[in-house]
């Protein structure tokens, strides 16, 4: 078995990459939409840009016949948590139990090593079978990774429901009266952009983290823009909406969700967030109603959306659960200290 890095400029090499990415997700959760080829090798391209704020690094493992039979992606922040290396792992369920998953992760360890980063953490998803139970999690726990914090997948059924979302809304709006809600499509306006990246920076500390070792991410509107031109050159629709704080003008809570135009069936939610002094004025449900409207008007071909929140995160799950969401299985994370 060989390990070899691939160059994402190379679609033959990034393909066979991602061909073992995508064996062991359709396994995992038979006829779902998942990751895409063109989706993963954007963001992977973009990552290679003078001004990336990670850098990527791709593991394809090869059997002696030179079949791929494992995959890895190292992410590497590049603006903060230097001390960090996130990491995917996959193997193809043809090529399992042969120590694939084991070469490879020794591999990534001696990179991140060399990279100067101590602490290593990936994510193992659970459909409602395995939950507790799955491979992911053993494989885990043999190879010295601590469980951190269990994450919760749901999805909700699209379109909402209109009798569903206007009682919600009008239990809200009575909290909200210093607030105006708007939504947009394709990316936050420049007047507000440099409060959507504090939001950001906020999201890094105060999130339920349970015992994952991240810390504050720097943000300023250049990241943000960046960020959102990686999900545009993903070739992904972008749905946002935010709470406007009438007295000060300033954007106080937002959310943003993305739809593959390729494969719109499945929407994602990103990040919804509101500011701890502004809390207590169901802004999260008005932000999330907001943006989910403006999504199914433009993208009626849209049928569910996921999300995911830290099993302690009682306030985000109590507004999906309103919303009608239901749990789609469990996705713990694991993680490592490297000694050096």
């Amino acid at each position: 078995m060989r390990i070899e890095p691939v160059d994402p400029r190379d679609e033959h090499a990034f393909s066979e990459w991602f061909s073992v990415l995508r064996a062991a997700e359709e396994e995992l959760r038979p006829g779902e939409p998942g990751c895409l080829l063109h989706e993963e090798r954007a963001a992977a391209l973009q990552a290679l840009e003078e001004d990336a704020d990670r850098h990527l690094v791709v593991l394809l493992a090869r059997d002696d016949q030179g079949r791929p039979v494992g995959a890895a992606r190292m992410s590497l922040p590049l603006r903060d948590n230097l001390h960090l290396c996130e990491l995917e792992l996959a193997v193809h369920p043809q090529a399992r139990r042969r120590g694939a998953g084991r070469r490879l992760l020794a591999d990534v360890e001696r990179r991140a090593r060399e990279q100067r980063r101590t602490t290593l953490l990936m994510y193992a998803d659970e459909p409602p079978a395995q939950v507790g139970s799955s491979a992911g999690r053993a494989f885990a726990a043999a190879l010295g990774y601590a469980w951190a914090q269990e994450e919760i997948p749901r999805d909700l059924d699209l379109p909402l429901d209109p009798e569903r979302a206007a009682e919600l809304e009008g239990a809200c709006a009575p909290y909200a009266l210093d607030y105006t809600i708007r939504a947009w499509r394709d990316g936050w306006p420049e007047e507000l952009l440099d409060d959507r990246a504090e939001l950001m920076r906020r999201m890094s500390t105060d999130v339920p983290l349970g015992s994952i070792d991240i810390r504050e991410e720097k943000w300023d509107r250049e990241r943000f823009r960046r960020h959102e031109q990686r999900n545009l050159a993903m070739d992904r629709e972008l749905f946002c909406a935010g709470a406007v704080h009438r007295p000060t003008g300033r954007l106080v809570a937002a959310t943003d969700m993305v739809v593959p135009r390729s494969v719109p069936e499945r929407a994602y939610q990103n990040d919804t967030i509101v500011l701890p002094e502004h809390r207590g004025h169901r802004l999260g449900t008005l932000v999330k109603i907001a943006a989910l409207r403006c999504l199914v008007q433009c993208s009626p071909g849209t049928r569910y959306i996921s999300t995911w929140n830290a099993e302690e995160n009682a306030a985000m799950i109590a507004i999906n659960d309103a919303l009608g969401s239901r749990v789609v299985g469990c996705c713990p994370a694991f993680q490592k200290v490297l000694a050096q």
